[in-house]
């Protein structure tokens, strides 16, 4: 039997490390050409050998997500090198500059939202001409368990961003319905990543740390903490076959936090 995305590309931004990596080697591991960028090109060379080890081809693209014109890179490169792109899951994101509802500041309000959502929309408008004339093509973009919420304490400018995530995938899958190409925004809770730093999350919230890892678990019904591999699994089970019939959902992976 074939594997389920054998012949199709997919380009994951964000893809060197954390739920970036785990998608691309999960989408690899179902035949998949893979083409993940990042800044950190050490890291990208190990999500590609990864992939290559598992029988396919990647590429390497070292690009800044948050740079309107590198931002494209990932997906021209994809197009020049493999002829076309079928997947799109941009999935860089964090905090640009911890910031308050209080205190009034604005640069790491618009930094975040620059690196949640508009670097977003960068990659998916570049993809968007060559899925369009394929009629074909699958959108994820990650959210976060604050896309649906507030949160405690929650940086404003993220929570705004993860939120407007949520608006454009629905949007993008309302519009592009006509053309074969479906759109979902994966929503994790609190996960085992680079990005989920307890030690910093503890001095914000002036807690200790064991404190901060018991806020994350006791809210989740099933009092734990995601693995990338978690996320991942959605990931692929959207743009497989099976998925073909979902689009503009937000679909929270979280064990079930705040219900």
């Amino acid at each position: 039997m074939p594997d389920k995305l054998e012949g199709q590309v997919a380009v994951i931004t964000g893809g060197g490390r954390g739920i970036g990596q785990a998608i691309a080697v999960a989408l690899a591991g179902e035949g998949a050409t893979v083409v993940v960028s990042s800044r950190n090109k050490a890291e990208l060379d190990w999500t590609v050998a990864e992939a290559k080890g598992l029988g396919v081809d990647a590429l390497a693209v070292v690009a800044d997500a948050t740079d309107r014109l590198q931002a494209h890179r990932p997906v021209e490169e994809a197009l020049a090198q493999f002829g076309r792109v079928d997947i799109v899951v941009p999935n860089v994101g964090g905090v640009a500059g911890m910031h308050t509802s209080l205190d009034g500041g604005s640069e790491g309000f618009e930094a975040t939202l620059l690196l949640n959502l508009t670097s977003a929309w960068w990659t998916i408008q570049s993809a968007m001409p060559a899925m369009r004339a394929a009629r074909y093509g699958r959108i994820v973009t990650i959210g976060s368990t604050e896309a649906l919420r507030a949160n405690d304490g929650g940086p404003p400018g993220y929570v705004a961003a993860k939120h407007g995530l949520v608006g454009l995938t629905k949007q993008l899958a309302q519009d592009c319905g006509a053309f074969g190409i479906t759109a979902n925004c994966i929503c994790p809770g609190w996960t085992n990543t680079a990005m989920v730093d307890f030690k910093k999350t503890a001095a914000h919230m002036g807690i200790a740390e064991a404190e901060a890892r018991a806020y994350a678990t006791d809210r989740a019904a099933l009092g734990c903490i995601l693995d990338p591999e978690d996320i991942a699994a959605m990931a692929l089970m959207l743009v497989s076959p099976e998925g073909a019939r979902i689009t503009g959902q937000a679909i929270s992976v979280d064990g079930g936090y705040r219900l």
